[in-house]
């Protein structure tokens, strides 16, 4: 299963308040098309109000993270970092987890 770090936790957190007040709205992680890529998974993550009905829920303090199937799975045994610049562009990096 995914986890975040709790620098990731705090972003997403802001980045589902600033969007949005509804109750239970999240962050969606979903996998998105890599166009030539084959074999590659690239991931997209928008702000939701609630999750899609096969959504995995990451229930998190703050905000929770809705994982589409797909994404889980690519996403199980990570962790998610993240990171702001000086400039307030947002990073997120994908580590392993500890074993």
């Amino acid at each position: 299963m995914l986890t975040l770090t709790d620098s990731a936790t705090a972003l997403v957190t802001t980045l589902v308040r600033r969007r949005t007040d509804a109750e239970g709205a999240g962050l969606r992680i979903h996998t998105a098309d890599a166009a030539g890529q084959a074999d590659q998974h690239r991931l997209a993550a928008d702000v939701v109000v609630a999750p899609e009905p096969d959504d995995q829920i990451l229930d998190l303090p703050g905000a929770p993270v809705f994982l589409e199937g797909e994404a889980a799975v690519v996403l199980d045994g990570k962790v998610l970092d993240a990171n702001v610049t000086d400039e307030g562009a947002v990073s997120f990096s994908l580590l392993p987890q500890a074993v």
